[in-house]
């Protein structure tokens, strides 16, 4: 017989209530980027966000009943974005859409205008920016440049940074930061398999021996990849950070597929 005091469960966690902000501007900024500017007073104390963090934007159907009040309420669909900029002053936020097809954060931006009303939760998760960092390897595909350019912003002074993105054409290719000067590689997918431009890349290149890797793409080639450094090239787990975006043929893919189970 056990001495041992039984086990408690844990006490389910308690979720705030969605942030209410309004559509201040919606712009065009590539044939397949939205970039979207909210605000609202709700935004008040909403971060700094880590760098690659990750916030739930809700989608309720004209029928729904949700009360946004009740944190006990069930939520509404919801999907999961970045928020690129944030300004604690104005209390605005950037928020970049990819289209990469049809699905419901997509239906819901191409509609979009000024006074809108869009919900948000968060921030969460992101990226512990290493303090011994001296050099990064960023690689991702368009559904991840946003959190990618987080990283960017976020990097210090005197730390090299090389970028890997896979987008599908260069129609596609834009700023990747205000403040830091980065000259990325472009990979143009055109008609190929997703992310596997970025595999082959990734085997190619001569990276310095003590870079951090970031790595955001599909599901099962940053799991390659991560294969390939772990194996091929010895890099310490400690220097890998790996994100499933998404995953071919699946819809809503889980946003805590971190590779490494």
């Amino acid at each position: 017989m056990s001495d041992a005091a039984p086990a408690t469960a844990r006490p389910p966690r308690r979720r705030g209530p969605p942030r209410l902000t309004t559509v201040r501007s919606v712009d065009k900024v590539t044939p397949k980027l939205l970039r979207l500017i909210v605000a609202g007073e709700a935004l008040e104390g909403f971060g700094p966000p880590k760098p690659g963090a990750h916030i739930k934007l809700f989608f309720p159907g004209p029928a729904s009943d949700w009360n946004p009040k009740d944190p006990d309420a069930p939520r509404p669909p919801s999907r999961t974005y970045t928020p690129l900029h944030y300004d604690p002053a104005a209390r605005s936020m950037q928020i970049d859409f990819v289209m990469h097809g049809p699905g419901l954060a997509a239906g819901w931006v191409q509609q979009a205008k000024v006074g809108d009303e869009l919900y948000l939760a968060g921030p969460g998760g992101g990226y512990e920016m290493p303090a011994d960092i001296r050099s990064i390897v960023l690689v991702a595909d368009e559904t991840a440049m946003p959190a990618a350019s987080m990283v960017v912003e976020a990097v210090p002074a005197g730390c090299s940074v090389h970028a890997l993105y896979e987008i599908p054409d260069a129609a596609e290719e834009r700023s990747l930061s205000a403040t830091h000067k980065v000259s990325p590689r472009w990979l143009h997918r055109g008609n190929a398999q997703a992310s596997t431009l970025l595999e082959r890349a990734v085997a190619e290149l001569d990276a310095p021996e003590d870079a951090y890797w970031w790595i955001a793409c599909e599901a099962g080639a940053m799991r390659r990849i991560r294969a390939h450094l772990l194996k091929e090239r010895k890099v310490a787990p400690s220097h890998i950070h790996t994100r499933g975006y998404w995953r071919l043929g699946e819809t809503n893919y889980p946003d805590h597929d971190y590779g490494d189970s």
